[in-house]
C-alpha cells in the first residue's frame, strides 16, 4: 500500500494530466463553423482527394471516387432520408 504522501502526489499527478488532457482536446476540436476543404494531393504517386476541416482529415483515391460517383443517386436518397432536419424543413428542399 503506498504512504500518504505517495498517494496525495498519485492524486496531484492525476489532476494535472486530466488538465493537460482537457486542454490537448479543446486545442485540437474543430469549430463548429469550420469549413470543409478538398484539396488534391498524392499518395505513391497516385491521386486523391484529401478532406480536412471540421471532420478527422481523410483521403480518397480515383477509385473509391469513382464509385461514390456511381453510386450518387442512392447516396442523396440515403442523405434525404436520414438527414437531421425537421419534416418541414425537407419539403421546402424538394
Amino acid at each position: 500500500m503506498p504512504s500518504k504522501s505517495d498517494e496525495q502526489e498519485m492524486r496531484k499527478r492525476l489532476r494535472e494530466l486530466e488538465e493537460e488532457n482537457a486542454r490537448l482536446r479543446s486545442a485540437v476540436k474543430p469549430s463548429a463553423s469550420a469549413k470543409l476543404v478538398v484539396t488534391e494531393s498524392e499518395y505513391k504517386g497516385h491521386p486523391t482527394l484529401t478532406f480536412e476541416g471540421p471532420v478527422r482529415p481523410f483521403s480518397l483515391g480515383l477509385r473509391k471516387l469513382q464509385l461514390i460517383k456511381e453510386a450518387w443517386p442512392e447516396i442523396e436518397s440515403f442523405l434525404q432520408r436520414h438527414a437531421k432536419t425537421t419534416p418541414s424543413e425537407r419539403k421546402d428542399d424538394e
